[in-house]
């Protein structure tokens, strides 16, 4: 049973703060997994290995003795990789959308902006659902920034935003483990949606074209929603501020060409709203 494995982990962890947190937010997504499922009887251990694809967590398991038992469960598992694909995509949403409100309704916007630019650029389908799949989870990294940093009301230090910085490879850490993302761009997206056309973006300072379109796409989305939304350290910036930013640094922080499209989009409000999480398909995607 799910309430016994747990306990039994719990008697063998010693967490600090921030990994009670992160834990929490691991048991309440498997929580919606049984639901999503229909089945609350599964192996806490199989749930958990399957999402992550072993490492996720690997800061708790490694700190836990786990016997053949619970290894061949995962092994055994009766449930289809279709079953899996939509719970693991919505176990990690939600993850996102515990984060805090800022997180949740930040990628939701990022989304349906990348969305209505992926489809104005005549992508595939496949492409722009997984556009809009991969915004909603471009910030599950920050799940490790301390709320002290993440919510601080004043301009953070050089050392705070290194640990901000490092939220990319955090989120693609679990995303790159996960069988059911081979061969989509959201890896590609979680890790690179903060490099800039320049090369001055992070982490990998990657130049122009050699940044994945999809994830210059997302770059223009994430920076426009973060402008024009309200946080704790400052105002919402008008719209038609916020375009002329974009329209001023085409070609240095954004794609050019990509942000005529996006520009084009917001001024003819032509933002989709997709519930393409229920289009997630493993099983009919093509090679």
């Amino acid at each position: 049973m799910v309430l016994f494995s747990i306990k039994e982990m719990m008697r063998h962890l010693v967490l600090n703060n921030r990994e009670v947190y992160v834990l929490h937010l691991i048991l309440f997504v498997l929580l919606i997994i049984g639901i999503l499922i229909g089945d609350f009887n599964l192996n806490f251990f199989e749930i958990l290995l399957l999402l992550t694809g072993y490492s996720l967590v690997s800061l708790y398991i490694t700190r836990l003795i786990l016997n053949k038992r619970s290894l061949n469960l995962v092994k055994s598992s009766k449930y289809t990789n279709t079953q899996l694909a939509k719970s693991a995509v919505n176990a990690l949403v939600t993850m996102v959308e515990l984060r805090d409100s800022y997180t949740s309704k930040h990628s939701s916007n990022v989304a349906g902006y990348a969305y209505s630019v992926a489809k104005s650029m005549q992508l595939p389908d496949d492409v722009c659902r997984d556009i809009y799949i991969g915004c909603k989870l471009h910030d599950l990294g920050k799940v490790y920034v301390p709320d002290d940093i993440l919510k601080k009301p004043g301009r953070l230090t050089a050392e705070e935003f290194d640990i901000v910085k490092a939220h990319p490879e955090k989120g693609y850490q679990v995303v790159s483990q996960l069988e059911i993302f081979d061969d989509t761009c959201i890896p590609n997206i979680v890790l690179y949606h903060h490099e800039r056309f320049d090369g001055t973006g992070y982490p990998k300072g990657l130049f122009r074209t050699d940044i994945p379109i999809e994830a210059r796409i997302v770059a223009i989305c994430d920076a426009y929603d973060a402008m024009t939304t309200t946080r704790t350290y400052r105002k919402a910036m008008p719209p038609e501020e916020a375009i002329q930013i974009i329209e001023d640094n085409k070609g240095s922080q954004f794609d050019p060409i990509i942000a005529e499209h996006f520009v084009r989009c917001i001024r003819e409000e032509e933002i989709n709203e997709v519930d393409a999480l229920n289009l997630y398909k493993t099983n009919q995607r093509t090679s």
